[in-house]
């Protein structure tokens, strides 16, 4: 699977969001309804991967009186299959997953985790191309991967998929490719690449930003998530179940 490419953001200066936002919220996808209920979102990228334990945040991009809501999310999950053991939670923003390769066999040299993002409006794919989104990843070793693409098709169904929600490993491989390697020199030094590794322990942060234009162009942000995977050496015998009910797993809602 690979994407089509954009322009490459990493740090970009910005002027202060005039939008409206909520405080960080964990759990099911949602945007607030009007009547101080909330609407679900459904996740939409591919069969078997939920709209459960999502960290996102919720920004009211309606003008004139009207509410609109951005709605952006993280989330984290085991690759594929239960062989590959727990993908926990804190109930707030971190998540909790095993270092070792993949034991689906789905995707040789991947690990045993991989990672959800959703950009929505009012709960749709908003592909009318006003708005960017930058998606940030720094792993544990010091690599690190960023793109800015908004909208664009993805995926095997290119076309029907667009940039608004999916699934990724970080061992797909245009994540192991630097800036240059990807646009060229005028771009080197951005992002070197994630040079994953399965068996790396350690924390990796994920984070989205959202704009109203290219950010290139000064496009305003309008708001971000983030979230940490902490990725964990392999346990011995008997390790899955204690790890799975140690208290690593939450279910509580921060507003």
């Amino acid at each position: 699977m690979h994407i089509r490419l954009m322009t490459a953001v990493i740090a970009i200066a910005v002027s202060t969001p005039v939008f409206a936002g909520i405080a960080t919220e964990f759990g099911t996808l949602a945007y607030p309804d009007g009547s101080g209920g909330s609407t679900e979102i459904d996740f939409n990228a591919g069969t078997g991967n939920s709209n459960t334990n999502f960290v996102y945040n919720n920004y009211n991009i309606g003008s004139s009186g009207s509410d609109s809501w951005l709605t952006m999310g993280l989330s984290a999950q085991q690759y594929y299959s239960s062989s590959n053991g727990p993908v926990t939670n804190n109930g707030v923003d971190s998540f909790y997953a095993y270092a070792g390769a993949d034991q689906s066999g789905n995707l040789p040299g991947s690990g045993r985790w991989g990672f959800k993002w959703s950009v929505t409006v009012d709960g749709a794919m908003p592909m009318d191309g006003s708005l960017y989104m930058a998606l940030r990843i720094d792993g544990p070793s010091g690599g690190n991967w960023g793109t800015t693409y908004f909208p664009a098709p993805i995926g095997p169904n290119a076309g029907t998929d667009f940039a608004g929600q999916d699934v990724w490993t970080v061992a797909y491989d245009f994540m192991q490719m630097s800036s240059e390697e990807t646009y060229g020199a005028p771009y080197a030094g951005l992002w070197d690449g994630m040079n994953y590794n399965y068996d790396e322990a350690g924390v990796y942060n994920f984070s989205i930003s959202v704009f109203n234009d290219n950010p290139m162009d000064g496009g305003t942000l309008i708001g971000s998530t983030a979230m940490n995977v902490e990725v964990l050496a392999v346990p011995g015998v008997g390790g899955f179940a204690v790890f799975a009910f140690a208290g690593l797993v939450g279910g509580r809602r921060r507003r």
